[in-house]
């Protein structure tokens, strides 16, 4: 009864969020444009995109953008529904990998209150869904279904590619949980083969979706774009630590709840090492164990330091939080005032920093207020500038989303402001360039200007700072 009270909380929080007035973050709004060329458009293979995804999650908002219409609701309302299955996923998980209510339903509150998972909840981001299909593959390998287990580690790769990254964590609880000591080597391998072809049929699934689409290949893009191709340097070791450490931080939001809940699992951890030897023990270092092992990869390789890229390790790490929580309650006595303490405790700790996200005030997540106005902006160009081009250096994904999917508008991209100026030298009539500050602004006009440019504001937000410039050869220029 108290996990399901809890879900239907969770859900009424993530619900919530869907009546923010947020724009999309630039990568959000990517995602739904793409999802609005199948929706819409009926480019089922995404061929008029630069994608570097895999494309389940552009398939499911599409659905939604069918059912409600391609808008900001419909487009996030997919996470919401996902994040709340992934809190059911991990409570069964728990149950399964413990046996223990207490602690399924300790880490249940602790995921339904993360900041972390309420920040991305409402959001279009693919790290929602491959988090719930990794939680699915968990689930089914602890309870020795591995052919399912595989084909819901394909699609977390069909989500979000490099969510495979979790697959040695799946298989390992999967082991360790249904090990028994007759087992042979052949009962291993026989688990893992089933495994094995399961996620290689699915894997090849989105290899041919990928093919039809040649020679536009996602898989290359993303490498392209993905692959670092190095170790961090000496001096971005410190830097990138504080980095990963500060996005951490919001697994439980509130600073002395997150020493509580470190402290309380690494002593637990060092217990049993020392005075506990069993099969749960060894769950517990394997998540720990790859915890280390994942943060380690994302600090050292030189990878974005982006908030999201530790949305599908938070509910392992909460988990164990929460083994060790519910570890020291026992050991202590096992009374029921210290577990409503400690229950007390999690959602006073946690309470401030889920209202601060419910308010979107919190330093992670989605756009955070940073295009606000991109609506107004792109329905003033829609309206007033009818057939114009328009340069734009800093707004691309974010503006061809609020455009429409049929812009009146024709936006180029320019990448310096010595290109924009030299194309504007060869330009007959007038054209437009945005921004989304006069501050931001102000050295390519200076460049513009040294070449010649006439330049006049068209459109200025005095909230929200979006400026759309007029641009034309001057009359003096053109006679000299």
């Amino acid at each position: 009864m108290l996990p399901a009270l809890v879900i239907l909380i969770e859900l009424a929080l993530r619900v919530g969020m869907l009546g923010l007035d947020v724009r999309f973050h630039p990568d959000e709004a990517l995602f739904a444009a793409q999802a609005r060329l199948i929706s819409q458009q009926g480019d089922v293979l995404l061929r008029d995109t630069d994608l570097d995804k895999p494309p389940l999650t552009f398939y499911v908002t599409a659905l939604s953008f069918r059912l409600l219409g391609a808008i900001e609701f419909a487009a996030r309302l997919p996470n919401v529904l996902f994040s709340t299955l992934s809190l059911a996923v991990l409570y069964s998980l728990a149950r399964q990998l413990y046996g223990d209510r207490i602690v399924a339903g300790v880490a249940v509150l602790l995921w339904a209150l993360s900041p972390y998972d309420l920040a991305f909840a409402a959001t279009t981001f693919t790290d929602v869904q491959a988090t719930f299909w990794v939680l699915v593959a968990g689930w089914l390998a602890v309870r020795d279904r591995w052919g399912g287990a595989g084909a819901a580690s394909a699609l977390v790769f069909a989500s979000k590619s490099n969510g495979l990254l979790f697959v040695p964590l799946v298989l390992a609880l999967g082991i360790t949980r249904n090990a028994r000591s007759d087992w042979h080597r052949r009962d291993i391998a026989q688990r893992v083969t089933w495994f094995g072809l399961a996620l290689v049929a699915g894997i090849g699934l989105v290899v041919l979706w990928d093919m039809a689409r040649a020679p536009h290949s996602f898989l290359s893009l993303g490498y392209t774009r993905n692959n670092p191709g190095r170790l961090i340097r000496s001096d971005e070791v410190l830097p990138r630590l504080e980095a990963w450490t500060h996005w951490l931080g919001f697994f439980a939001g509130s600073g002395w709840l997150n020493v509580a809940l470190l402290a309380a699992g690494s002593g637990w951890l060092a217990h049993g090492v020392f005075r506990e030897r069993s099969r749960r023990v060894t769950i517990d270092w394997q998540i720990a164990g790859f915890g280390l092992a994942f943060l380690g990869w994302l600090w050292l390789v030189a990878f974005n330091t982006y908030d999201r890229y530790l949305h599908t390790l938070a509910p392992f790490v909460l988990l164990l939080a929460a083994r060790a929580l519910v570890g020291i309650w026992r050991a202590l006595g096992a009374r029921r005032g210290a577990l409503a303490l400690i229950v007390a405790l999690i959602v006073i700790g946690m309470a401030p920093p889920v209202n601060k996200t419910l308010h979107g005030s919190a330093a992670i997540g989605g756009d955070q207020g940073n295009h606000t106005g991109i609506d107004q902006l792109a329905d003033f160009l829609n309206a007033t500038l009818p057939g114009e081009t328009v340069y734009d250096h800093w707004l691309g994904w974010e503006l061809v989303y609020y455009l429409g999917s049929s812009p009146h508008v024709i936006v180029i991209y320019s990448a310096w402001s010595e290109s924009l100026a030299h194309d504007m030298v060869n330009q007959t009539h007038p054209c437009y360039f945005v921004a989304p500050s006069p501050q931001h602004a102000a050295p390519w006009l200076d460049i513009l200007q040294r070449t010649g440019m006439a330049i006049s504001i068209v459109y200025r937000d005095s909230v929200n700072q979006f400026v759309v410039y007029r641009l034309e050869v001057s009359p003096r220029f053109s006679s000299g």
